[in-house]
């Protein structure tokens, strides 16, 4: 039986590439800019341990402790960049090892088993016919019996069957048998024709275990444990270790056979569980035996199948938590990426029941203190589980730390379970303790307290991806205490480029724009000021002031493209040069002066019928309308202040409808705003255009006002719709 079961990697591997593949839908990742949450986003991780934190990435903040190493995030890629991505908050993708498209060839001599394994059929005068074996029949991650039918296990057969005491003839029966079981997963009757031909012991040994190699790649696994067991008692070493494990292997696809059904999915209900015991005490016999044996690492990684079989969470635990901490990369059967994502599947994920191994316990736990509509770790519930922490008390703390300040919001209770001191250095449990402890002195208002505590923190944040939300949390804190200005101050600790603009976009006043032109060394920083300040001067009607900061525009003019800076995403973005617009050449027959000369009529005449249109005009031909210095921020995310540039924005639809309603505006005037307004609702019957929402009727009149009283327009003409 095949079974068609996508390992936890290839999920995510999948994923991944699903959400690279849709870069520019609704399916993409985009980072939420805060450090505090209590709810799940896998795409604004940060580098502390957080319950709002994918569970992957905490556990692999305390793996990184463990090995005390760094985590190694990837670097930014262009998507990531283009979805608005700085060093955090980070998607969990980004601490995945990437494979590289850019390796250089291998000139040096072929080491595989395939190499290996036609060098040693040469001297035996045997050539392969066919080079596809059945094992290669399955996707990456993919999992299945067969897949072990390949290269390295029939390598390892013709290897002893060369070594092994036999005439010429009976190695090359076996050679050929185990050739052409290379090929195929469905084996009927013997795998060699003409058995009676092995009469030595070698030979009828080896034989005796391809046959029940046979049964068992053909599911017949009654069959397959007798010749196993029988091959057990053999001299050669090789085949006494090889049966012994494929005795547990056999036990343990007994055990699954019924559980999964036809697209792979299991019901851990139907095994068998007699027959998952045998393969449990198997693995382990074969470990005690061979515990640096071939199939060591294949069998331990077998044994955390069992144990999830079995639905035995504990011992799952302890098996994630030994190949994870203390097992070397020859000892483990996956890659630690791999282990990392199954660990989150198979056990984090699904599994309810306290576990014996802290560091496992506290990232299931941060995951049930996440806000939202799933159960909560009450503080009662913590208390039961002290013992178990036993070994590693500080991170029981921690946990009753997370719990008075995440669901009981009470910062005291928080910052009494946390030290009162800042360590000599920091590895990223203690960059935890104090990253929640000035947490909560913000969440009672104490911005000096916090202010003062992330500042001495920043010379101690030498681990990846620490000083970068120290960063974050220091301008979030500046900006919530009044304090915006010393962002940008010469002598800022906050260099952040992605932080800096967000400021600057959405928060930032005339003059803090006026320095930041000035002064920022950042030549993208400083066109960012120059076009926001611009920006907001002629949309919030500040006309007078825009003159004079039109008057600062260098030359020649800039050409850079200003994308993420001003919010964009997956967008070309816009440039300086969008303020030199002319709409003289309007498509739409309705000619406009420079912006410039806009301005300068508003600022004199507030209410000028064609300087009105042509702000719109301005608006719609450079695609203005919400654009995202236009766009709300989330709550409590870094930029979600009040702005300090005063002023409401000016819509399109506001403009058309003080010039619909101006009785002495000229008919060109009165005409084109009829037509704009009412293809404010095309083609679906929402606004495009901003401003106050209008009702269907009002709608209605307008386009009769349009194709009565100016019928003769070209855009009385033109327009047979209303919506």
């Amino acid at each position: 039986m095949r079974i068609g079961f996508l390992s936890p990697l290839a999920l995510a591997l999948l994923a991944g590439l699903s959400v690279q593949a849709q870069a520019s839908s609704d399916d993409s990742c985009y980072p939420d800019w805060r450090v505090s949450r209590d709810t799940l986003d896998p795409c604004s991780n940060q580098p502390f341990l957080s319950p709002g934190n994918d569970s992957r990435v905490n556990l692999r903040l305390l793996l990184a402790d463990k090995k005390n190493t760094g985590l190694t995030p990837n670097a930014l890629s262009e998507d990531d960049l283009a979805e608005g991505f700085g060093p955090v908050p980070f998607p969990v993708y980004r601490l995945t090892l990437l494979g590289s498209s850019d390796t250089e060839p291998d000139d040096g001599a072929d080491t595989s088993s395939t190499a290996e394994l036609d060098n040693l059929l040469q001297p035996l005068g045997i050539k392969r016919e066919d080079y596809t074996t059945a094992g290669e029949a399955f996707v990456t991650g993919e999992g299945s019996r067969c897949r072990s039918n390949d290269d390295d296990s029939a390598t390892a057969f013709v290897r002893q069957v060369v070594k092994a005491d036999m005439p010429a003839a009976e190695r090359e029966l076996l050679v050929k048998a185990r050739l052409q079981l290379l090929t195929t997963c469905e084996w009927d009757g013997p795998v060699v024709a003409n058995a009676q031909q092995l009469q030595s012991t070698d030979g009828q040994q080896l034989y005796t275990y391809l046959q029940a190699a046979a049964d068992f790649y053909s599911g017949r696994f009654a069959e397959a444990e007798r010749g196993f067991s029988a091959a057990r008692s053999s001299a050669l070493p090789w085949l006494k270790e090889a049966a012994l494990y494929m005795t547990a292997r056999t036990a343990l696809n007994q055990a699954q056979a019924d559980a999964y059904d036809a697209d792979g999915v299991p019901t851990l209900a139907r095994v068998d569980k007699s027959a998952l015991a045998n393969a449990e005490q198997a693995f382990d016999s074969y470990l005690s035996a061979y515990p640096q044996g071939d199939y060591s690492a294949s069998a331990r990684g077998l044994l955390r199948r069992v144990y999830w079989l079995a639905d035995d969470g504990s011992k799952l635990a302890e098996a994630y938590a030994w190949s994870l901490t203390q097992a070397s990369d020859a000892q483990r059967n996956v890659s630690e990426d791999e282990l990392v994502e199954e660990a989150d599947l198979k056990l984090l994920m699904v599994n309810s029941q306290p576990v014996k191994t802290p560091m496992i316990q506290l990232v299931s736990d941060l995951m049930v203190m996440r806000g939202g509509n799933q159960p909560t770790l009450s503080r009662a519930d913590l208390e039961k589980q002290k013992a178990l922490f036993a070994s590693e008390p500080e991170l029981y703390d921690y946990l009753l730390a997370v719990c008075a300040l995440y669901i009981e919001h009470q910062p005291d209770a928080a910052l009494k379970q946390l030290p009162q001191s800042v360590p000599s250095s920091l590895n990223y449990f203690a960059f935890s303790q104090q990253t929640l402890r000035a947490l909560a002195m913000e969440a009672k208002q104490d911005w000096k307290g916090a202010q003062a505590l992330w500042l001495q923190l920043l010379p101690l944040a030498k681990l990846p991806l620490m000083r970068d939300q120290l960063e974050l949390a220091l301008a979030m804190n500046y900006e919530r205490s009044g304090q915006l200005a010393e962002v940008f101050a010469a002598d800022s600790p906050i260099s952040a480029k992605q932080v800096r603009y967000s400021l600057l976009r959405n928060v930032a006043g005339p003059e803090l724009l006026r320095q930041q032109i000035a002064q920022a060394s950042d030549p993208v920083e400083r066109q960012t000021a120059q076009f926001v300040l611009l920006y907001k001067d002629l949309l919030r009607g500040q006309f007078a002031t825009f003159a004079e900061d039109f008057k600062q525009l260098p030359t020649p003019m800039p050409e850079d493209k200003l994308s993420s800076s001003l919010g964009y995403v997956y967008s070309e973005g816009q440039t300086l040069k969008l303020f030199q617009w002319n709409g003289e050449k309007a498509a739409s027959g309705y000619t406009c002066p420079a912006i410039a000369q806009t301005a300068a009529t508003l600022q004199t005449e507030a209410k000028n019928p064609q300087a009105l249109n042509c702000l719109g005009e301005f608006i719609l031909r450079n695609n203005l309308d919400g654009m995202p210095l236009e766009q709300a921020r989330a709550a409590g995310s870094l930029g979600s202040t009040a702005s300090d540039f005063k002023g409401a924005t000016f819509s399109r639809l506001d403009g058309y409808k003080q010039v619909i309603g101006d009785a002495k505006a000229p008919k060109t005037d009165k005409a084109y705003a009829l037509f704009r307004a009412i293809n404010c609702y095309a083609p679906a019957g929402y606004n495009s255009c901003g401003g106050q929402d209008v009702e269907p009727a009002v709608r209605k009149a307008w386009f009769r006002q349009l194709k009565s009283g100016y019928a003769d327009t070209q855009w009385g003409k033109s327009l047979q719709y209303y919506w």
